[in-house]
């Protein structure tokens, strides 16, 4: 049997490759990136969706721009690593995306992009919506099932309080009566 022809092996090969291209990513970088990543997810919550403005974190916007340019200038010394380029064209689209969300956009600096992050956009954006399309028919599963669940455990558990109030519930009331019953009649 050939290993090679399989999908899953085709896959797990990929994956390894892609970590392998990881790991030839400098510390010094990753470190880098790993800001970058930090000042824009500060970002993002610090949106307030009623106020569009974003007036509140340019500072940090500009912050991230300096950042960025940075490592894009320092990118020509990376050997030509597709996976780093890949990081930074996601920071970019992520940043544009936060421009995209303010009113006034134009108070945000423009950044460059590595040169070829429209053609790895266009791939991505394909291989995420068929993703996209996996995790709804997935999710929509889930909620299926969390509500099918919910609706038995909530039947079985009035069943149980049912049960116990048959048991003790009517056996008391019932003696109760007829302790009422055995006093009205001493009272006569």
């Amino acid at each position: 049997v050939n290993v090679n022809k399989h999908e899953k092996y085709n896959s797990f090969i990929d994956l390894i490759n892609n970590k392998k291209k990881l790991m030839n990513i400098s510390s010094d970088k990753v470190s880098k990136l790993y800001k970058l990543f930090k000042i824009l997810c500060e970002m993002y919550t610090k949106i307030d969706y009623g106020n569009k403005t974003c007036n509140n974190y340019l500072k940090d916007a500009n912050k991230f721009v300096d950042e960025y340019q940075k490592l894009l200038n320092d990118n020509d010394t990376d050997n030509g690593n597709n996976l780093y380029n890949q990081l930074l064209c996601s920071l970019s689209t992520d940043y544009d995306n936060l421009k995209s969300k303010c009113s006034d956009s134009s108070s945000f600096r423009e950044i460059k992009t590595p040169t070829n992050c429209v053609k790895r956009s266009k791939q991505s954006s394909q291989l995420i919506s068929a993703q996209n399309s996996e995790d709804i028919s997935s999710s929509s599963i889930g909620n299926k099932l969390f509500t099918v669940l919910s609706i038995f455990g909530a039947i079985a558990f009035l069943l149980g309080i049912s049960y116990k109030y048959s048991l003790f519930g009517f056996r008391k009331r019932f003696q109760k009566q007829k302790l009422k019953n055995i006093k009205k009649r001493m009272n006569q």
